[in-house]
């Protein structure tokens, strides 16, 4: 598929995003056309803070590559991994029935079923799963993937009515209940978190009247948060409350002490999950070792192994003969209309070709999760890489440049030394 293909493909699937989210969405998008041949069982969902565009937001993402190619969802046993299977892969670990937790609460407001339906956590992820049934709504907004691609859709539900759900038919007769997702934060025993980089959402909706589904990840780590046994986890998803009335300006009364805002009394939905010990299952490896190329030096800082997920960090320092002639070939940095440097170039301008070319491997370079993108944003001295858990780790790993299905161990970076 060509440039232009690409874009009339985007044009007539998806939803109006943020200007800055556009690039995302067609790498996104190139990546499923590309691994469609190979991926019938898989889909990605969302889009994800990334590069110079990493943030404290969630990013909502309406099931766009839903679109693109034919899907056939997990039958796993928790609901969390069919809408995340692009971040957690189609198949749960062993350990995931004794981290993940269900019917967490229920309630009724403005005639609108609120269901906390899992929860789950691997020592840096909190992973979330929460609708939205509207009582007095008796059209659907939505399918599952498995429904929109040939097994029949409901009486009364077409595709045009899918894509009216994502671009926000929803969310609006959500919001005219006055229900919903109303402050940037949620609360741990009380403790507001910001929403931290890395995170993201998903938003579909489903074959039942009224209802809408949005499952979650947050990186609390990113926030220096960690749970340990049972905590209280507070969502503001209930009744929408004026804002006006938590302005720090107005009602310093709100918050605490290091300037967070402290539980409300109100629109909240709290619940109770163990984590149990799960910090202990988490197996933490710093390798340290760099690989100095061309443009760039390269280690990985830290390799976690959870029972969910692996996490690597990459960390990196640009030649800075490399920046110089960067510079030197296209100025400073990106020109707005009126001519200002937007921002100045640095290390990822130089380097983000090779960092997005990286895949997990063995030491023999076989790529350990084919078709499955790890990179989950970089900047100028960092990147991020997410897979699956490892249910059998090879005795090395590294992270290594990928070209025509092939990978350079002269470029790669060791992630696990031999048995460790």
């Amino acid at each position: 598929m060509n440039d232009q293909e690409l874009k009339e493909k985007l044009a007539s699937i998806a939803p109006e995003v943020p200007e800055h989210f556009h690039y995302r969405l067609k790498k996104t998008l190139e990546n499923i056309v590309l691994q469609e041949a190979q991926m019938k069982d898989s889909t990605k969902k969302v889009i994800r803070t990334a590069g110079r565009f990493s943030s404290r937001t969630i990013v909502i993402a309406a099931a766009l590559a839903v679109m693109v190619c034919a899907v056939a969802l997990a039958a796993t046993q928790w609901r969390v991994f069919d809408s995340l299977s692009f971040l957690l892969g189609t198949t749960p670990s062993p350990a995931a029935d004794s981290l993940m937790q269900r019917n967490l609460y229920q309630d009724t407001v403005n005639n609108v079923e609120i269901t906390v339906r899992e929860a789950g956590y691997d020592g840096r992820t909190l992973l979330l799963q929460y609708s939205y049934r509207m009582l007095d709504v008796d059209t659907p907004y939505g399918i599952t993937a498995g429904e929109f691609f040939g097994k029949g859709l409901p009486e009364g539900l077409t595709a045009d009515m899918y894509l009216e759900a994502l671009n926000g038919d929803a969310e609006g007769d959500l919001a005219a209940h006055q229900v919903g997702w109303w402050i940037d934060s949620l609360w741990i025993n009380g403790k507001a978190v910001n929403m931290p980089n890395n995170s993201g959402s998903v938003m579909t909706g489903s074959g039942i009247p009224g209802e809408i589904i949005h499952t979650e990840f947050w990186r609390l780590d990113n926030e220096g948060f960690s749970l340990n046994g049972p905590v209280e986890i507070s969502l503001p998803i209930g009744e929408r409350q004026n804002l006006a009335d938590y302005s720090k300006k107005n009602h310093p009364e709100k918050y605490d002490v290091d300037g967070s805002l402290k539980l409300p009394e109100k629109g909240i939905v709290t619940f109770t999950y163990d984590a149990k010990d799960i910090l202990s299952q988490v197996n933490i490896i710093h390798p340290e070792e760099e690989k100095v190329l061309p443009d760039v030096t390269a280690k990985v800082s830290e390799a976690a192994f959870s029972p969910l997920m692996t996490y690597i960090t990459l960390d990196l320092k640009v030649n800075p003969d490399s920046l110089a002639a960067c510079i030197a070939e296209n100025g400073e940095g990106p020109k707005n209309e009126a001519g200002e440097v937007m921002w100045p170039y640095g290390g990822m301008d130089v380097f983000q070709d090779w960092v997005s070319s990286l895949e997990l491997v063995d030491g023999q370079g076989r790529i350990i999760f084919p078709g499955h993108a790890g990179q989950n944003g970089y900047g100028n001295e960092w990147a991020e890489f997410l897979y699956p858990y490892l249910e059998n780790i090879p005795a090395e790993l590294y992270l290594a440049p990928i070209e025509d299905g092939m990978a350079d161990m002269s470029q790669a970076v060791l992630v696990k030394p031999m048995n460790q």
